[in-house]
């Protein structure tokens, strides 16, 4: 039972209890067997009584008709609820929340140190979630092709600038300079060395000359029986082919990794060519460029960036789908960090402040009459009824005790006056 309802209870049973008080006194004072005494109750329980009923028949006329009779001015709360809703309206929008306060509190309000770092902070998970769903519909709405196209016609359009032009070349004599790409060639010919003292290499060269030789024999019947005799006298050993050709492999991957192989002395003059091609022939960067933009929907660039822009989509769709995203954990981290940044700078701290409050405060003053229409609205979806079962569930509780207050002082007046009255009577006779 709600302790609104427990008061009710007990505000009925004072009633009777004043009712059975004053019938007592009555019947004490007219029997003659305690004329004061019955006295006492019966002014007590009258005027207790009398208190209980008017308090209840006030309590009462705040929400509906008493007794359902339509007194004048009661039913105050249904009858009144338009000016009732428009006064609470009023007082939220001009009293409680008034626009100035609003804009002062916003003022000093540090957006920074008490809003944006502590949500992030807390919300960490929630973040990455919310992160992890906008990349996924955003990639969703990417098609390789359309990239690979678009970063080819970018490619193209970025060699029309003469800076670029000149870029270009200084970037290629800083690598042949520095040697750039000669780690990368080293570690290629290391990788085929390897490659070419394996069981793998061994197989596949084997494979490759058991082709070759079905493919020699199928030529003629006497090509035929010459390769089958050199088999049975051992004049085609294809095992030992295949080792002399793997270490064949190995001599000119060895050979090349040298400081002076022919190969990295082909790379330096090719990058030099470039170089110099870039630097005095104006032709070659506008016959690339021309190259780029023309081929940029179905040409060689976009067939060799299609597979390396799909194969970023799909691992970027299978990073996203993992539990713990490296990924977005790195950009929640350079997200906090760059926050944290940010709080230990006064100066960015305040341009980021300054920037909030503005925003929140043009959002004060365009919308402020939204927190009373939003009042105003919730009260109006409310049918008389509903308003008045609202009211009573948050103060019933308190107008009950009004009840049982009025019936106790009522009493206590009325035995006082009895009191009064007849100390008055006392003294006349």
């Amino acid at each position: 039972m709600s302790p609104s309802k427990r008061v009710g209870q007990w505000a009925k049973v004072s009633l009777l209890a004043a009712l059975a008080v004053a019938i007592t006194g009555l019947l004490l004072r007219d029997s003659g067997v305690a004329p004061l005494l019955g006295g006492m109750l019966l002014a007590f329980g009258e005027a207790a009584l009398v208190g209980g009923l008017a308090d209840w028949f006030a309590v009462r006329a705040l929400f509906a008709h008493p007794f359902g009779i339509p007194f004048p001015h009661s039913a105050l709360i249904p009858r009144n609820r338009r000016r009732i809703v428009a006064e609470i309206r009023g007082l939220v929008e001009n009293e409680w929340l008034p626009r100035p306060m609003l804009v002062t509190r916003i003022n000093a309000f540090d957006f920074v140190g008490d809003a944006i770092l502590p949500f992030v902070h807390s919300h960490k998970e929630r973040l990455q979630d919310l992160l992890r769903t906008v990349a996924r519909n955003v990639l969703a709405d990417i098609l390789p092709e359309q990239v690979a196209g678009f970063l080819a016609r970018a490619a193209g359009r970025a060699l029309e600038a003469e800076e670029v032009q000149v870029f270009a070349a200084r970037l290629l004599l800083r690598a042949r300079e520095e040697g750039w790409l000669e780690p990368l060639l080293e570690a290629m010919l290391k990788r085929l060395g390897e490659w070419a003292n394996s069981v793998e290499s061994h197989t596949i060269i084997y494979r490759h000359l058991e082709e070759a030789g079905s493919s020699y024999r199928n030529q003629g019947w006497f090509k035929n029986i010459t390769y089958q005799v050199a088999e049975v006298f051992g004049g085609v050993d294809l095992h030992n082919a295949a080792a002399l050709l793997q270490n064949e492999i190995r001599r000119f991957a060895t050979e090349q990794a040298g400081e002076k192989g022919p190969l990295k002395r082909v790379l330096a003059e090719g990058m030099a060519n470039i170089e110099r091609r870039l630097r005095e022939d104006p032709t070659f960067l506008s016959g690339l460029r021309d190259f780029l933009v023309e081929t940029s929907e179905e040409g060689t660039l976009p067939a060799l960036l299609g597979p390396v822009v799909a194969s970023v989509h799909s691992q970027a769709l299978r990073e996203l789908d993992a539990p713990e995203s490296r990924l977005l954990g790195w950009v929640l981290g350079r997200m906090a960090g760059w926050l944290q940044g940010v709080a230990q700078d006064e100066k960015a701290s305040e341009q980021v402040n300054a920037w909030c409050r503005h925003l929140a405060e043009t959002l004060v003053e365009r919308h402020h009459p939204i927190l009373g229409m939003l009042v105003e609205e919730q009260l109006n979806r409310l049918s008389d009824e509903s308003l008045v079962e609202l009211i009573e569930t948050k103060v019933g509780e308190d107008l009950n005790w009004i009840r049982l207050n009025g019936t106790f002082v009522g009493g206590m007046i009325g035995l006082a006056l009895y009191l009064l009255f007849s100390l008055i009577c006392g003294m006349t006779r």
